[in-house]
């Protein structure tokens, strides 16, 4: 009976699997998620999303320099269920402002016909907010309200002075400086330029809503003196 109970063992034995590294679960469980869930990745920001209208300006002419930076961002907020991927969709955003403008050698003339030379500079900056609607690949409808900062050297006004100093034959012209803020409220279409849905070049027509409620002497210091305004991306061409 002995030698019976040890054949017996010994053939169980060999009927087992041959051991393994991997264990094997029972009824093909899988641990809970709590334990470990490894390594995820980070989303990417979707890029298709937003539009970027990195908008600047650099014009050089005889006794003036231009140069301006604009840049707006907007991100989509809507987009039609038949177009997704197009482009097409509302989009919202806002940008910052900053223009400088400068002048060299402007002519004032004192009562006596005499002339005289000086330079002078204007500086604006600000910032605003829109909405836009890409309608069809490159055209689109925008809102935008801008608020507007203008600090100016104020040589139109005609209270230049000038002060001589008869010994040494020297003068200094007085130009008053004045700070202007104007709001503008600017209503139209445009045409990216560019063959990109995200980068923006935009030829605009537009229309400053508040013009009529604005007074001529306002009107002078502002940027829209028209009420109609046709921009090459800064660049105002109207």
């Amino acid at each position: 009976m002995l030698l019976f109970a040890v054949l017996s063992a010994t053939a169980q034995d060999d009927e087992l699997p041959p051991p393994s590294s991997k264990p094997q679960t029972q009824g093909n469980q899988r641990p809970p998620d709590g334990d470990f869930q490894g390594f995820t990745t980070k989303k990417k920001v979707d890029l298709s999303k937003f539009i970027i209208e990195p908008n600047f300006n650099l014009s050089i002419g005889q006794g003036r320099i231009d140069v301006g930076l604009s840049p707006y961002v907007g991100y989509r907020v809507w987009e039609p269920n038949k177009k997704r991927g197009t482009g097409i969709g509302l989009y919202a955003g806002g940008g910052l402002t900053y223009f400088y403008t400068g002048f060299r050698n402007i002519q004032f003339t004192d009562n006596t016909g005499k002339s005289y030379f000086a330079n002078a500079n204007w500086h604006t900056f600000g910032g605003g907010a829109f909405l836009q609607y890409n309608i069809w690949k490159g055209l689109f409808a925008r809102v935008r309200m801008e608020v507007l900062h203008r600090r100016l050297d104020d040589f139109y006004s005609g209270s230049v002075s000038v002060q001589v100093n008869p010994q040494n034959n020297t003068y200094k012209v007085i130009i008053p400086k004045i700070d202007k803020t104007i709001p503008a409220l600017l209503v139209g279409a445009g045409y990216n330029l560019l063959q990109s849905r995200n980068f923006f070049f935009p030829l605009m027509v537009s229309y400053n809503v508040l013009h009529p409620f604005t007074s001529p002497s306002q009107r002078a210091y502002s940027i829209y003196p028209r009420g109609l305004v046709v921009q090459l991306g800064f660049i105002n061409i109207f």
